[in-house]
């Protein structure tokens, strides 16, 4: 609900901002696109509402993929917290609006401050919601951490430990535990499942602002932009990927193939086919300990759609056109569409 709310206050608050800039808006944020041989420019106002629809859409496509929590819980956990950092985010959009008004010319400096006192409003909510994507990409990994820490010790614990216990009890005993670290490994997979959507939201807007007229919106910078959006997105995805392999994915296997090598002086008592089971299960768990293996589980669907989308975007950059060719501040004066 939270999410609907601002996407729609932000979607109003910047129509009716370009409304109030007019004509002074349509040199610099306006689409440009080429209709034959002309060039056409129409009001910024859909590209921006297009990248906070794009937006909001990732936003809630992480917090469909983040089991542990929502935008919605996240607010009303820490309400003060979520009130100071959108009240902060205001802070620098309006102080960086106010010199932007100031800078311009006399005439046009009371509509601008105008302008920037309704836009400023979509731009806050913008940035809060990346603010609240990352929270959101945090806390889960947070959660799964704490979650994977109660889990792996009822997993280890299925080891009967005891030389009392039967071959059919070894054998039954290993094999439970070997499932219930198989299913919590699994989660290690899921845990990544946030970062990659956000990965693959960043390609897929980057790649909408290269290929269509939304580039336009960004002057000299829309390269500059989907270079340091790519950044971002690949470092989320390297520290994520640490913290679930340093933090819990390798600590556990290191715990149970220790809890593996207590339970051998039982194993080695059972049947020949308990003991080729047993190590098995002990090489396979060297194997999925190793970064290849780690990389090899966290590798699911949506880590496929980021790659596909990454190598996509790397493909269009090494063909597309240069930027001055679309920018505003070098193109010939269009005309409306």
């Amino acid at each position: 609900m939270i999410l609907l709310v601002g996407w729609a206050i932000a979607v109003i608050t910047v129509a009716i901002g370009y409304v109030i800039a007019g004509p002074i808006w349509v040199k610099r944020h306006s689409l440009r696109f080429r209709v034959g041989h002309t060039l056409r420019r129409c009001s910024g106002m859909y590209g921006e509402i297009a990248l906070v629809t794009f937006g909001a859409m990732l936003v809630y496509l992480i917090d469909q993929s983040s089991p542990s929590t929502t935008v919605d819980e996240l607010v009303m956990a820490w309400p003060m917290v979520s009130l100071g950092a959108l009240i902060l985010v205001g802070l620098v959009v309006y102080v960086h609006g106010i010199r932007t008004a100031m800078a311009a010319d006399v005439g046009e400096r009371g509509r601008l401050g105008f302008t920037y006192s309704i836009y400023g409003v979509f731009s806050t909510v913008f940035f809060a919601g990346g603010l609240a994507l990352i929270a959101l990409v945090v806390t889960q990994a947070l959660a799964d951490a704490s979650n994977f820490s109660q889990l792996s010790e009822a997993a280890i614990a299925e080891l009967p430990m005891s030389g009392a216990a039967d071959t059919d009890a070894l054998q039954r005993g290993l094999e439970l535990s070997y499932l219930d670290t198989q299913l919590l490994l699994s989660k290690a997979e899921d845990s990544m499942s946030p970062v990659f959507v956000f990965m693959a939201g960043i390609f897929t807007i980057n790649l909408a602002i290269r290929l269509t007229p939304l580039r336009s919106l960004f002057i000299n910078n829309a390269v500059l932009l989907t270079i340091v959006t790519t950044i971002i997105g690949v470092i989320a995805v390297l520290v994520v990927g640490a913290w679930t392999y340093i933090g819990y994915y390798s600590s556990f296997i290191n715990d149970y193939l220790a809890a593996l090598a207590e339970f051998r002086p039982f194993i080695v008592t059972a049947n020949p086919d308990a003991l080729e089971r047993y190590s098995d299960i002990y090489v396979e768990m060297i194997d999925q300990k190793a970064l290849l293996g780690f990389v090899t589980r966290i590798s699911n669907e949506w880590g496929g759609v980021a790659a596909v989308l990454g190598v996509t975007q790397w493909i269009v950059e090494q063909f597309n056109r240069p930027e001055q060719e679309e920018s505003p501040a070098h193109a010939h004066e269009p005309a409306e569409a």
